[in-house]
């Protein structure tokens, strides 16, 4: 009786021990940890059961596919790259003892690799921080320096692309509307600005081909076969020589004229004189 009194007593000290064994304590951050990308060796990440890594790539790089591990559904890791391609990555295990690879990809074409090793009882700090730097891969000239685009990015351009091409027919046909206003306008009262009160000696101008003479607010018109030296007369009575354009046997002078003549040699039986009504 004395002997299983005495083995009893031995087994609850022995089970009273095992009790009260000491959790591990968890680990807490380390220093951040310097990585390159491009390196060809996986690089050892110190993770913690709980505890989010935070991975930074470089400046001007964003995280644009992640490859290994487990996305958060339901497995033992959590890999965050969030919403919007940024340059901040985030893992974190959710068991102790466990590790995996875990690949990324940025949108410049550079990927590194991490071996992911929780280590809750086994290293008494985790890298909380991991800052990756550019690597010294050249890239030619002829590359380049963007090879993907997220896909929000590119939908958010073809609906930019597509309102532009609205707003552009919109513009479009309010202009068109705007100049068929316009020209409507000025057909309908262009006549009014016509002047045709010229004066000159019919028959003479028969003899050297000239049909009419009009004027607008800008221009004078004369109608005619045969082209004629143009004198504008001033105030003081003295002629001066005239530049128009002649087309399609249609005289256009830059200028209202109100006195002038038409000449050709110096016969005076070859001279053509007008003169503008007041009104």
């Amino acid at each position: 009786m004395m002997k299983r009194l005495v083995l009893f007593l031995a087994l609850t000290a022995g089970c009273g021990f095992a009790a009260a064994k000491p959790k591990p304590a968890d680990p807490t951050p380390g220093e951040p940890l310097a990585v390159t990308m491009g390196q060809r060796t996986p690089v050892k990440i110190r993770v913690a059961r709980g505890q989010a890594t935070l991975i930074r790539l470089p400046e001007g790089q964003r995280v644009m596919s992640t490859y290994g591990g487990d996305k958060g559904e339901g497995g033992v890791w959590s890999v965050d790259a969030g919403k919007v391609p940024t340059r901040f990555l985030a893992v974190k295990p959710k068991e102790t003892g466990i590790h995996t690879t875990l690949h990324v990809v940025s949108n410049t074409g550079q990927e590194i690799s991490f071996y992911l090793h929780e280590v809750t009882g086994v290293d008494s700090q985790f890298d909380a921080e991991v800052e990756a730097t550019d690597s010294n891969i050249s890239v030619s000239s002829g590359a380049a320096d963007v090879k993907w685009v997220p896909a929000d990015e590119v939908s958010s351009c073809q609906r930019r692309v597509e309102s532009m091409k609205v707003d552009a027919k919109v513009e479009a046909a309010d202009a068109a509307k705007r100049t068929e206003t316009v020209m409507t306008d000025y057909q309908a009262n262009y006549p009014k600005k016509l002047f045709f009160g010229y004066r000159w000696d019919k028959a003479k101008a028969a003899k050297l081909g000239f049909e009419a003479a009009w004027a607008d607010d800008k221009f004078t018109y004369f109608r005619a076969k045969n082209v004629l030296a143009l004198y504008e007369i001033d105030q003081d009575g003295k002629p001066s020589l005239i530049q128009y354009s002649f087309a399609d046997g249609l005289y256009t002078v830059p200028k209202v004229l109100y006195d002038g003549y038409f000449a050709i040699g110096p016969k005076k039986a070859n001279k053509l004189a007008f003169h503008r009504s007041k009104s």
